[in-house]
């Protein structure tokens, strides 16, 4: 019996727009149903059809209480109001891998996925950027009034003004 370590591939839309082909990178990939609806290239379809019919890519969907939690650790970061729900499942994907006793690497250049990879002690790895270097706390604030909320308040307008909310970086932390 081989003690070589399957290499855990979790892929964001991202890795596959910018060029990541489960068909030539050894080791188990997995994306989630919402990532697959996001690919609309034909050409990059067909990959993941292919991969997908000769077992190189696979297509798991995270528990709903998974996506809870991620959902609440996002909302406390300040990160939630740039994730998307494809995000989410992702991030929640790789942390039940994680939990399996996996060691999961999540393939995005979604700064917002690698911040919460980095509160959630997952691995990422970026195709086409640098990627993080500092771990960002954010606050969400009214750029009109300057009234200033916290991040983990699931609004998107000014409670006093009605104006659309922003983030900003209140704290950054090496990672």
């Amino acid at each position: 019996m081989s003690s070589i370590k399957k290499h855990i591939f979790v892929l964001d839309t991202s890795a596959i727009l910018y060029g990541f082909n489960p068909q030539i990178v050894e080791g188990e990939h997995y994306i989630t149903p919402k990532t697959l609806s996001e690919v609309h290239d034909e050409k990059l379809k067909m990959i993941l059809e292919i991969s997908i019919s000769l077992g190189k890519l696979k297509i798991r969907s995270p528990k709903h209480e998974t996506i809870k939690f991620i959902k609440n650790k996002a909302t406390k970061s300040g990160d939630l109001i740039s994730l998307s729900e494809t995000d989410l499942e992702i991030l929640a994907l790789a942390y039940e891998l994680k939990s399996e006793g996996l060691n999961p690497l999540v393939i995005s250049d979604d700064y917002s996925v690698q911040n919460l990879c980095t509160l959630l002690s997952l691995s990422f790895k970026p195709v086409i950027t640098e990627g993080i270097s500092q771990r960002f706390l954010w606050i969400i604030y009214c750029p009109a009034c300057g009234k200033t909320y916290s991040a983990s308040e699931e609004i998107t307008n000014c409670k006093v003004c009605g104006h659309a909310l922003k983030r900003k970086v209140y704290k950054k932390e090496s990672i």
